[in-house]
């Protein structure tokens, strides 16, 4: 007979506990939690997924407000809370972060929703909702800046995706491995955010880049990735655990070595529909 419980899908507790796979990003947000974290510290995390991070503060001594919106994951978090003996340092609140109203400011915030281009994940309305709403007029949010770069490239193995025999889809940004990109430009940064700001305005990023083509190929798409300041010189990279966003075109382009091309990428982060690229 089957159990009366519901079951909602596990793909954010399963997407968190893979996380911890990540070493490098793992240690350097414990290098930066105990540069800054003390041990009479208020400590408010969103999105704890696995709970790695409050784990860490709570180590510190701090005490923690660990948000997520998915209840699965709050459960597995407090079990490792459990497990890591901090679970007395620890309040787990089920919760969106734009519905959390905390009794207490934070003197440190962490937001850990990195994505590539920062086009998917709430990493930037998160952290500049939590600098106004959140964290003390001294306190210190962590990660504290994203730079975003973007690069035309081939990929037919993305682009292909969505042709299947007599049937074709609407094409959508996908994750993309390195090896499957061919570079056509030289990289170009696409904007710097600081996410120690406080503004009651959406972000918008509208930018026309001009790139000169290296190599002859057709251009699928624009190749997206990113690096974060945590604090002082503790910088994540793709490297630390994160694949590139391979944001297809309208229609492909073909092009030769020498050739000038310039795209207009513009998008709301964290509003995954938005997102428009032009060939101008």
């Amino acid at each position: 007979m089957m159990s009366e419980k519901e079951y909602a899908t596990p793909f954010p507790i399963l997407q968190a506990a893979s996380l911890l796979s990540h070493r490098t990003r793992i240690q350097k947000f414990r290098q930066a939690i105990t540069k800054i974290v003390k041990s009479d510290h208020h400590v408010i995390e969103l999105g704890t997924g696995s709970g790695i991070l409050a784990i860490l503060a709570a180590r510190q001594g701090a005490r923690v407000t660990a948000i997520d919106a998915n209840a699965e994951s709050l459960k597995y978090a407090r079990a490792a809370a459990e497990r890591n003996g901090v679970a007395k340092k620890i309040e787990f609140i089920h919760s969106n972060f734009s519905d959390f109203e905390p009794e207490e400011k934070a003197d440190v915030v962490l937001c850990e929703m990195l994505s590539s281009v920062m086009l998917i994940e709430q990493q930037i309305p998160a952290s500049r909702y939590a600098v106004k709403h959140f964290l003390k007029p001294n306190g210190r949010i962590i990660p504290q800046e994203v730079k975003l770069f973007v690069i035309p490239v081939q990929n037919e193995i993305l682009w292909n995706r969505f042709n299947i025999e007599d049937l074709k889809f609407p094409r959508i940004p996908q994750t993309a491995e390195r090896e499957q990109s061919i570079d056509l430009a030289d990289l170009q940064e696409l904007e710097k955010i600081s996410l120690t700001k406080v503004s009651d305005q959406p972000m918008s990023i509208d930018k026309h880049l001009n790139f000169e083509i290296v190599q002859s190929g057709t251009v699928h798409g624009i190749l997206g990735m990113f690096e974060s300041k945590l604090y002082e010189d503790i910088t994540l990279t793709m490297d630390d655990g994160w694949r590139e966003l391979f944001m297809p075109l309208p229609e492909s382009v073909d092009v030769k070595a020498g050739t000038k091309l310039d795209v207009r990428v513009s998008f709301r982060p964290g509003e995954y529909d938005s997102l428009n690229i032009e060939i101008e």
